[in-house]
């Protein structure tokens, strides 16, 4: 486990799991203007994503998803890029940017398959 999922346990972003990480957020609804860098914090079955500024510090809660309510969920990993998309409420979200995480993808994977 990185030092930052550490932070993100012990400042209660996550769950003892740790997966959080952050990523670029290439669709977000409602959000024109807010792509850009975040983290996403898995606590239970939620998955929180939230600002964050380029030192990875953590600022406002844009949203709260279900991920037991997740549709569509797609995970691409490969050398060369890595995406996570969904469908939540008929919205949608994409991330990418990310490496090394996953264990937090898993997470994710598993919490949005308890329906």
């Amino acid at each position: 486990m990185s030092k930052f999922q550490e932070k993100l346990i012990a400042n209660g972003y996550c769950d003892i799991r740790g997966a959080g990480f952050c990523a670029t957020a290439t669709y977000l609804p409602f959000a024109i203007g807010r792509e850009g860098l975040v983290a996403l914090c898995v606590k239970g079955n939620n998955l929180d994503i939230y600002d964050v500024d380029i030192k990875s510090n953590i600022g406002e809660l844009l949203y709260t998803v279900e991920l037991s309510n997740v549709d569509n969920l797609k995970i691409k990993s490969n050398f060369f890029s890595q995406v996570l998309k969904f469908e939540y409420k008929h919205m949608r979200f994409s991330f990418t940017n990310f490496v090394g995480v996953k264990p937090a993808l898993k997470v994710i994977e598993e919490e949005s398959k308890k329906r």
